[in-house]
C-alpha cells in the first residue's frame, strides 16, 4: 500500500460527533503509516485545550506522532485567541494561520473536512 498525506480540516468543537469520528480516522490513518496533517479552525481550536476526553485523545495522538506516527496539528491562532485557549494547548500543537491550511491542502493527496456542509 502506498503511503499518502491526508489533510484533515476541523471546524467543530468536541461536542460534535464529527470531531470524535475525525479523531478516530486520524488514529487509523496513522496506524496505517500515512502522514496526517490537521488544521483546527473555528470552534475546533478548543479541541487541544483543557482536560476533556477529546483533548486527552489529541495529546495521545501527538505523542504517537513523536514516535514515528507522522502527525502535524496546527490550530488557527486567531480562533484559539478568540476562544481564550491560545495559551492552553497540549504540547505538540502549533499555532498557525490560514497560510498553514493552504500549505497542508497543497501538499495533501486527500483533504477531508468532516462536519457541517
Amino acid at each position: 500500500m502506498s503511503r499518502r498525506t491526508i489533510a484533515v480540516v476541523l471546524t467543530e468543537d468536541g461536542a460534535a460527533e464529527s470531531s470524535a469520528t475525525a479523531l478516530q480516522l486520524v488514529q487509523r490513518l496513522m496506524l496505517r503509516g500515512h502522514r496526517v496533517t490537521v488544521y483546527a479552525a473555528e470552534a475546533a481550536a478548543e479541541l487541544t485545550a483543557g482536560d476533556s476526553e477529546i483533548t486527552v485523545a489529541v495529546a495521545a495522538l501527538l505523542r504517537r506522532g513523536i514516535h514515528g506516527g507522522n502527525l502535524d496539528w496546527v490550530v488557527d491562532e486567531a480562533a484559539a485567541r478568540r476562544l481564550g485557549v491560545d495559551d492552553r494547548c497540549v504540547p505538540g500543537v502549533v499555532p498557525g494561520s490560514p497560510s498553514d491550511l493552504w500549505a497542508f491542502v497543497r501538499a495533501a493527496d486527500l483533504v477531508l473536512s468532516p462536519g457541517k456542509a
